[in-house]
């Protein structure tokens, strides 16, 4: 039995059932119709994951490639994407691969920022990620990039906490149950940086259980001014800021964690 085969098999399918959204890809929707006049674009989705963005995207008549490292995830958009003939999907290291240089739009959502598997110094890293989405584009092309906008009171608040706690689970289409549990983690405001560890508990078709051990993780939480930072540094221009998937601005001045969603345009 391989145990790494039947665990990551079993978090893509069961994450397939967890994640189903729509507010944030109907709000995406509406930005491009927009900002866009409704032009069907060249899209590039980063981390696309099983395709809960990109298929839509391409369903409204938009040119998409996807693109993530996990193949069992893409098995999924694999599936979702059959008879539409305009996306495709591929496999890459985001880090380490070519993102091109021609596309209008580049999508970074679902809180891909934030949820970047690295060794590297994180904060560093989610600026590659950002000057990289900035050389994909052709020149006038844009950015949307989406994420969880954390204040220093809701990132302690989010991110502190000790003790045991099972934050999903769910059953795969071949039997394997499973649930994933935190040990909890803990935040530093001067660095921005949240440390957690925790493991997946499955129990396979036959009845057999296992543990199955994730790696320690870690977190920068950036601010919003680090972020526009790294926008205007990579030749980024924020021609919108969007709170929460309404037309209300996003201000620098927040009380709680909110949804930010930033449009800029390429120079």
């Amino acid at each position: 039995m391989n145990r790494d085969f039947i665990a990551k098999y079993w978090y893509a399918n069961a994450y397939e059932q967890f994640e189903t959204q729509t507010k944030d890809i109907e709000f995406f929707l509406k930005i491009l119709r927009e900002q866009t006049d409704g032009t069907p674009q060249n899209i590039l989705e980063v981390a696309c994951g099983g395709g809960r963005i990109s298929v839509p995207l391409a369903q409204e008549g938009h040119n998409v490639t996807g693109f993530d490292m996990d193949e069992f995830r893409l098995l999924h958009f694999y599936r979702k994407s059959k008879n539409i003939p305009n996306i495709k999907c591929c496999q890459a290291d985001a880090l380490n691969s070519d993102w091109r240089n021609d596309f209008d739009v580049v999508v970074m959502a679902g809180n891909v920022l934030i949820n970047i598997e690295t060794e590297m110094d994180y904060a560093e890293a989610q600026r590659i990620f950002i000057s990289k989405a900035a050389a994909a584009l052709r020149s006038g092309g844009h950015l949307l990039l989406d994420y969880d906008q954390h204040t220093e009171k809701s990132a302690k608040n989010t991110f502190n906490g000790l003790g045991e706690n099972s934050y999903f689970s769910g059953t795969d289409d071949l039997g394997t149950f499973g649930r994933i549990i935190s040990w909890g983690g803990a935040y530093d405001a001067v660095t921005r940086i949240w440390s957690g560890i925790g493991h997946w508990e499955l129990t396979i078709n036959n009845g057999e259980q296992f543990t199955y051990a994730e790696k320690p993780r870690h977190k920068h939480i950036p601010t919003l001014t680090q972020v526009y930072k790294w926008l205007t540094d990579a030749g980024l221009t924020i021609e919108k800021t969007y709170r929460n998937y309404t037309d209300e601005p996003l201000s620098d001045n927040e009380t709680d964690c909110v949804k930010a969603t930033i449009w800029a345009k390429k120079i």
